[in-house]
């Protein structure tokens, strides 16, 4: 067995997916800037700062509600687009109940940790343990599944804070026991579409995966990148 994807590729090349994240949304937000004008700012060569509070009655005040509008419509608009056709792209494969993806998940939180995290309202933390136990040793987990351990282990910042669980409601056949119920959590109906998910490389989702990786990790990171510049304009616009 092994990892699909190794975390330090995949830090890699969100690095560069992110810089032109970067390029695309500042691209747009600049062209925007054509539209508009304040006569003060202009007489006295004062070049505007986006992300910064424009004084009194400036014109380019315009131009950052203009760039908050964008990301919020258009931009989202193209993002939702993007990922509506990765998901109709991923519904033309099927699982074929391997069954490694429930039988190991890796976590750099304890359990104890992340029954915490669900406590405090962490949604992934509260799906993860409302279904994943830990295993009773590392030995346990290595005896099943030596080769995705190692490739864990050495890929981690610190390979004592990695805890491994399995899913009790894995049959012995692989199929899912709660298939169908409300106690089988999103986090197992939408699998693998998390973008820096490890999947095993004969994993029937393996193919779409590869294909729509990029793409992914692109949507992870302009989403991202929207957030904070919209927020950042938010607080701009009010000040």
């Amino acid at each position: 067995m092994a990892l699909e994807y190794d975390i330090s590729d995949i830090k890699v090349r969100y690095r560069t997916l992110f810089a032109e994240a970067v390029d695309t949304l500042y691209g747009r937000l600049a062209a925007l800037r054509t539209q508009h004008k304040c006569p003060t700012c202009d007489a006295q060569n004062i070049e505007p700062e986006l992300l910064s509070p424009m004084h009194a009655g400036c014109g380019y005040r315009a131009w950052q509600q203009a760039c908050l509008h964008e990301i919020e419509q258009g931009i989202a608009q193209d993002i939702l687009t993007r990922l509506n056709n990765v998901q109709a792209y991923k519904k033309t494969f099927d699982c074929h109940q391997c069954g490694v993806c429930c039988r190991i998940a890796s976590s750099e939180f304890s359990f104890d940790q992340l029954q915490n995290k669900a406590h405090h309202g962490d949604s992934f933390a509260q799906q993860f343990t409302s279904i994943f136990l830990p295993y009773p040793s590392r030995d346990a987990v290595r005896e099943r599944f030596p080769e995705i351990v190692d490739s864990v282990l050495k890929q981690a910042d610190d390979p004592e804070r990695v805890f491994f669980y399995h899913c009790p409601y894995v049959g012995e056949d692989n199929s899912c026991t709660i298939y169908g119920q409300p106690k089988r959590p999103n986090i197992c109906a939408n699998y693998p579409d998390t973008p820096l998910t490890f999947i095993y490389n004969k994993c029937a989702w393996k193919p779409w995966k590869d294909e729509t990786h990029d793409e992914a990790l692109w949507a992870h990171a302009m989403i991202e990148l929207c957030s904070s510049t919209a927020g950042s304009l938010k607080d701009a616009l009010t000040t």
